[in-house]
């Protein structure tokens, strides 16, 4: 080969070269780029998590430490009141004082589903098993458990987003599956652990556009990936809806 001819190979290939380093360094860009957009989302629903969280922490603390002392306090009255006056007032004040007396109870609810305080102090799986149980007694839920013995060592934002999530499907389970009975389990292997909560009741395909699935199952699936996991939910063998999240047990808060 002449070395005008060796001169043009070498140009092509140096060319060649020159090419596959702009591609290179594009496609890394674009590789970094992704990374930073995905993690700029998960942190920007990490700090609006958390924002709900405190929220609903602000929220249940007014209604314990103002609303429910208020409600004491007017009890208090009316049974002061009760003490003057005659037997037919003291049937209708008794009557108003069950009244305030079952508010009570309604408000000391909502501020445990605003901040279930019980994640913190008691475990996740003291946690699981007092919303089962609650399921029961307020809505006539029959829910089967299967935990652990022990506790389960977690992070916060994964313990909270693990009850949440587990609060939901069951609420979607009265509101939608149209029975009674529910199974909730929590299995934890390596480092994660996997929540499922299924009914055998009528089922749905998820995007369907049921009324109240969406919103719901959006958040679900917000907290799940918020917390380094996945969720799944769709047809339970056999018939009903099965509700499947994995989340890494030491994932950052």
């Amino acid at each position: 080969m002449s070395d005008s001819g060796l001169s043009v190979w070498a140009l092509f290939v140096a060319a060649c070269l020159s090419v596959a380093i702009v591609l290179g360094a594009f496609v890394a860009a674009l590789v970094i780029s992704q990374k930073r957009r995905i993690a700029m989302e998960r942190a920007h629903s990490q700090r609006l998590l958390a924002a709900q969280e405190e929220e609903r922490s602000r929220v249940a603390r007014e209604l314990h430490d103002d609303a429910l002392q208020r409600l004491a306090v007017l009890r208090h009255e009316m049974e002061q009141i009760a003490m003057l006056a005659g037997p037919e007032a003291v049937h209708r004040i008794n009557g108003v004082s069950g009244e305030l007396e079952d508010l009570g109870t309604v408000l000391r609810t909502a501020a445990h589903h605003l901040h279930p305080s019980v994640v913190e102090k008691a475990g996740l799986v003291r946690a699981l098993g007092a919303l089962a149980e609650e399921f029961g007694r307020t809505a006539g839920l029959e829910v089967t458990l299967d935990l652990p013995q022990a506790d389960v060592k977690v992070a916060p934002a994964v313990g909270i987003a693990t009850y949440r999530i587990a609060q939901e499907s069951l609420r979607n389970v009265v509101r939608h599956a149209g029975v009674k009975e529910a199974a909730l389990a929590l299995v934890v292997t390596d480092g994660s652990l996997t929540l499922t909560v299924s009914d055998a009741g009528k089922g749905f395909a998820p995007g369907a556009g049921r009324s109240g699935d969406g919103l719901g199952l959006i958040a679900m699936r917000q907290r799940a990936t918020t917390a380094g996991g996945h969720l799944a939910v769709g047809p339970r063998p056999g018939g009903g809806t099965l509700v499947t999240v994995t989340l890494p047990c030491g994932a950052a808060a």
